[in-house]
């Protein structure tokens, strides 16, 4: 969910540049490198009003190759956080149990329910269940028959759904039920995460107390907890697009077809990774009006590779904010580098 109060921004780069002007940024600066310079367009400096540029590879004749953020008052900052990069991890659960002495009875049904969330309508949800029932006879059935059984009826019930889900496979004794990474479309899809509890449960067909009521010998254990990460390409893909509604086209897809094509450019991939710092502040209003105008400024630090050396630039950012608000606003501390 993203909610940047009345204006989100994003700048996005991977490297901090080493010119000190805006001028000298404009003509000189490679494509995708960043910079926090004053709003005067001179170096960073305790106190001033300052902003972030972005180099870009756009036409320089129109003006077209570097993107800036708005002013950001040292005084008027609330709060800045930073967050290394950490990779999207799928939740796993294990139903286990099938090997308990006695389980595998005769006349006795089996039951894994994957319950997930509706990712049309969060309020509801499904279930998507595998079965397996025992024989007549004690004996005509094993352990591993019997999971083997369940397994098979679980994987036909996700191909059916499309089998983008989950992935169910044996695993030693159990079955392991492991959630899949979800796509994202920008502006449509934003493929967040997989929401689902996995119970395991047997029956007796023919129940001696008439009852029919869960045996209580499967178990179900989180082998993964699951972490949705920190600046990962789906996400940044996804607030790229949602902020820059607020600069480049706030009524954008309302003409369809006239507007087919989307003219906004944008610099983040799927298969980025970023460290992410971001600055909440306001703007006070002139008029008698006590509300505050806040915004919220992103910027992305692109990282090559998952390291802890891939951290010296952000901390070069981090370090440029530092000169521009000295005491006005608390700036965090620097990302291990080593």
């Amino acid at each position: 969910m993203f909610g940047p109060r009345q204006v989100g921004e994003i700048i996005v780069g991977n490297a901090v540049a080493t010119e000190t002007t805006v001028a000298t940024f404009v003509t000189s600066a490679s494509d995708k490198e960043i910079k926090v310079l004053s709003k005067d367009g001179t170096a960073p400096t305790l106190g001033k009003p300052f902003y972030l540029l972005q180099k870009t590879a756009g036409d320089a004749a129109k003006g077209l190759n570097y993107e800036f953020s708005d002013k950001v008052d040292p005084r008027y900052i609330e709060k800045i956080t930073v967050k290394a990069y950490a990779p999207e991890v799928a939740r796993a659960i294990k139903i286990d149990g099938f090997n308990t002495a006695g389980v595998a009875a005769a006349k006795r049904t089996y039951e894994v329910d994957i319950r997930v969330e509706n990712q049309i309508s969060p309020e509801n949800f499904e279930n998507i269940q595998g079965y397996y029932v025992t024989g007549q006879v004690l004996g005509s059935d094993t352990a591993t028959t019997i999971r083997d059984g369940v397994l098979a009826s679980l994987n036909k019930n996700l191909l059916r759904r499309g089998n983008s889900e989950f992935t169910a496979v044996a695993d030693g004794t159990g079955i392991l039920i492991t959630e899949k990474i979800q796509n994202n479309v920008p502006g449509k899809i934003d493929g967040r995460k997989l929401y689902f509890t996995v119970t395991g449960r047997v029956f007796e067909n023919v129940p001696t107390n008439g009852q029919g009521s869960d045996l209580g010998v499967l178990t179900s254990t989180v082998t993964v907890g699951g972490n949705p990460g920190n600046g990962t390409g789906k996400w940044a893909t996804n607030y790229e697009w949602f902020v820059k509604g607020y600069k480049y086209d706030a009524d954008r897809l309302v003409g369809y077809p006239a507007d087919f094509g989307d003219r906004v450019p944008y610099y983040t991939t799927k298969a980025g990774l970023y460290n992410v710092i971001q600055i909440i502040y306001f703007a006070p209003r002139n008029e008698t009006s006590v509300e505050r105008q806040y915004k919220v400024l992103t910027i992305l630090v692109e990282k090559s590779a998952n390291t802890l050396a891939q951290n010296a630039n952000t901390n070069l950012v981090l370090a440029d904010i530092r000169t521009a608000v000295g005491t006005l606003a608390v700036v965090p501390a620097d990302l291990a580098v080593a």
